[in-house]
């Protein structure tokens, strides 16, 4: 069985994928409107790695609660240069920094409240 990628269900598409695509240096892999109402644009990192955003007209529920139970971990190469550009674009560090075995990580949100953990290896 291979993974093919993660979907995530946005409340506005271009919002979401600015954020993917300026934050996390994901690109296009490609978009559709399989049917009225219905955006999906599909995002790759540099391994491949996808992850599907899906608008549908009226049909998103923001998440209510204080957490996401979705959390998706990326890794960067340097923490500090990740924080201060973060700063720069007006992302807002949920929690962190933490010191973990072998390194440390922050927490950040995409525009849904979707929970993203960026994290730097020894």
């Amino acid at each position: 069985m291979d993974f093919l990628f993660n979907t995530i269900e946005v409340s506005k598409l271009e919002k979401s994928f600015d954020f993917y695509t300026e934050i996390l240096n994901l690109e296009v892999a490609r978009r559709i409107e399989p049917e009225e109402g219905v955006k999906i644009v599909f995002l790759e990192d540099q391994n491949k790695n996808t992850i599907e955003l899906i608008e549908r007209e009226g049909r998103v529920k923001p998440i209510e609660e204080k957490e996401s139970k979705i959390k998706m971990g990326f890794g960067v190469d340097n923490l500090d240069k990740t924080i201060e550009f973060l700063k720069r674009k007006d992302i807002e560090i949920k929690a962190g920094p933490f010191q973990i075995k072998g390194g440390r990580f922050i927490n950040i949100e995409d525009p849904d409240g979707v929970m993203i953990g960026l994290y730097e290896f020894e």
